[in-house]
């Protein structure tokens, strides 16, 4: 296929990372017309050797009632005789149907459900399932009654986790007061787009749970509709592709939790849906499919799920001085732009709290060019009233806005956040401190950054003012504001802290070394003792301050590094109230803790409540400088902290 490449993997919620984003739904190998037993099961090794790990079955997925429990132990057998990673394999099934006479009923009768459990775990063959979904609301059972029986049997350790289909957001919300819904399962296609205009959707967005998305080509009798498609076919033949796949892929654009399922019985099929994955739609492909299938809410359904205004992550978090101009009361389109941590986000609360949508990339993923159809969408439906927060640093990443909103006949203002990096560096230290407890390692915020996206790395930032283009009137905006930074509040409280770079401050080795390897290595510098005894009596605590990136290096252990900061403080005899060290590398620097980043200093006034006016940093190199400017303290060399001792 040309112009395809691999499909990036997504993490989805409770189903974590998955390779290739694509479910395979047993419906059809389990009911009338199903092929055999043997065929069906190389369907499967088919699917599973081309890297899908989701099997979604069903306790109903059978002839009747006759033979209920069918597409269970096929999914069963199957991942049995495959000759791949089994273990990988997570096989979803669900209950809530009966089969009397070959119909599908629904039977939410709690009763049922707890006979329904056992045999759907005998089938399987396990202990306990990984998902369970309710299979449809049934009508003539109070819905209150049937949640609680789910709960219930999740509460006897029966299921890990529970999910709805053929679900409502208001369904979801209901019971979500009984039980935290991992995922949804409901049909959604270019045909059939109910679940987007209802919110579920945006709402299992907002949850950041998985949208399984059954009959994603419209199901078996309307998938050849889209053949003849005249939006499709000519996205399609640019690619060398078919207009089933276009319709495919356009799934993974609606939004980054979701998940198609495809249900095949030939293999031919099967190999087509599978070679969807790796057709990427560009932003023009987008543009066109939207503008005649959108995934968005109904505007009455979005202007109704507008988010809150962000709360702050701290008494210290960033703000800008206030705007000169409100928010207005007709359409505009405006940008926000800033380096990352500028503040952004808690600055788009003005505008949603007037109604504005929103549209910033790390909530909905992608690119910055990928929320331009997205922006199309709302004008074209009547929503004319946008904020876009994201980093916007040159005239080309701004250019497609502004040509957007103009065609709509929308002016476009920008408010530039002029935030210095060093702020922007504490801003992003208190998003961790305020999620994670601690600044995050360069592998912990890949790890994190899967699914929580607001997690730049240092180099995301130095990229951005590599790149910065200045936002001038002669690209089409209708007005330019630069706001300057104000931090509103401050960090940490009102204690006393002398923080305390470690080696060629405090102390040297024995061996000559640049730092110890082993806690016999280490011997105090003169007078040190003397004068941090001082200090403290003065009031303050004193703290180690740290690189140690020999730990990344393997040159020393964290136990060594640990055992000589310990030995350290033995020999000082003085109460030392935390030791906080970087074991990353030197180079590159991939974290915020690593001085003169300001990580480890943020975290440990905000930690201990030290006032930064009353804290001062003792080092003896450049970046111990540049870390307590950085940081807004006091920075003092160790040779004059020292002298006359």
């Amino acid at each position: 296929m040309s112009g395809a490449e691999p499909m990036r993997s997504r993490v989805a919620g409770i189903l974590g990372p998955l390779a290739v984003p694509l479910g395979m739904g047993l419906l059809r190998l389990g009911t009338e017309g199903r092929p055999t037993e043997a065929d069906a099961e190389v369907l499967i090794h088919l699917a599973l050797d081309a890297g899908v790990r989701l099997l979604d079955t069903a306790d109903v997925y059978s002839l009747g009632a006759s033979d209920l429990h069918y597409g269970e132990q096929l999914a069963r057998q199957a991942v049995a005789s495959w000759h791949g990673p089994g273990d990988e394999v997570r096989i979803l099934t669900k209950v809530g149907l009966s089969r009397p006479k070959g119909k599908w009923i629904p039977n939410g009768r709690p009763e049922h459900l707890r006979k329904a459990i056992d045999h759907s775990l005998s089938a399987l063959g396990v202990e306990r399932l990984f998902v369970w979904q309710l299979h449809a609301h049934d009508p003539r059972v109070p819905f209150e009654e049937t949640l609680g029986a789910l709960a219930e049997i999740q509460r006897a350790g029966k299921v890990e986790h529970l999910g709805l289909c053929n679900t409502t957001p208001g369904e979801v919300r209901q019971a979500q007061r009984h039980f935290e819904v991992a995922l949804v399962q409901n049909e959604l296609s270019l045909l059939n787009r109910k679940s987007a205009g209802d919110g579920m959707l945006e709402l299992t967005r907002e949850l950041g749970i998985p949208f399984l998305a059954h009959r994603p080509l419209g199901g078996y009798a309307k998938a050849a509709r889209l053949a003849k498609n005249r939006v499709l076919k000519p996205i399609a033949e640019r690619y060398g592709a078919t207009p089933y796949q276009v319709a495919l892929a356009s799934l993974w654009d609606a939004g980054p939790q979701v998940i198609p399922l495809v249900g095949a019985t030939r293999q031919v099929s099967l190999r087509s849906s599978l070679a969807a994955v790796g057709l990427r739609l560009d932003v023009s492909d987008r543009t066109a499919l939207e503008m005649h299938y959108s995934f968005a809410p109904r505007p009455d359904v979005l202007a109704g799920m507008l988010p809150a205004t962000p709360a702050a992550a701290s008494t210290a978090a960033a703000i800008v001085s206030p705007l000169q101009t409100p928010p207005a009361d007709g359409p505009e389109v405006v940008l926000l732009m800033g380096i990352q941590g500028a503040g952004k986000s808690q600055r788009v609360g003005e505008y949603l709290a007037r109604g504005y949508a929103r549209l910033n990339r790390d909530e909905l993923g992608g690119t910055l060019d990928e929320l331009v159809p997205r922006l199309v969408q709302l004008l074209h439906g009547g929503h004319h009233r946008v904020v876009l927060d994201n980093t916007y640093p040159t005239r080309l990443s701004r250019a497609p806005v502004i040509a957007a909103a103009s065609a709509f006949g929308v002016p476009t203002r920008c408010f530039h956040l002029q935030t210095p990096v060093n702020e922007a560096h504490i801003n992003l230290v208190l998003r961790m401190l305020a999620r994670y407890g601690r600044p995050l390692g360069p592998e912990e915020m890949k790890h994190c950054g899967k699914t929580d996206r607001n997690l730049p790395p240092p180099a995301a930032l130095a990229r951005w003012l590599a790149s910065y283009e200045r936002p001038a009137m002669d690209e089409g905006f209708a007005s330019v504001e630069t706001l300057p930074f104000v931090r509103r509040g401050s960090l940490g409280g009102e204690e006393k802290g002398l923080l305390l770079d470690v080696d060629g401050t405090l102390r040297k080795t024995r061996s000559g070394e640049p730092y110890p390897r082993h806690p016999d290595d280490v011997e105090i510098l003169p007078g040190r003792r003397e004068v941090l005894a001082q200090w403290i009596a003065a009031g303050y605590k004193l703290f180690f301050v740290s690189n140690q990136s020999g730990v990344s290096s393997g040159k020393a252990s964290r136990a060594a590094v640990e055992a000589a900061f310990f030995r350290t403080a033995e020999l000082l005899a003085l109460p030392v109230t935390e030791i906080a060290y970087c074991p990353h590398p030197a180079y590159p620097i991939g974290c915020y803790c690593r001085k003169p980043s300001p990580g480890l200093g943020v975290y440990l006034i905000e930690r201990h409540r030290l006032s930064p006016a009353h804290t001062v940093m003792v080092g003896d190199m450049e970046s111990d400088a540049e870390f307590a400017k950085g940081l807004g303290v006091r920075y003092v060399d160790h040779a004059a902290f020292f002298r006359g001792t």
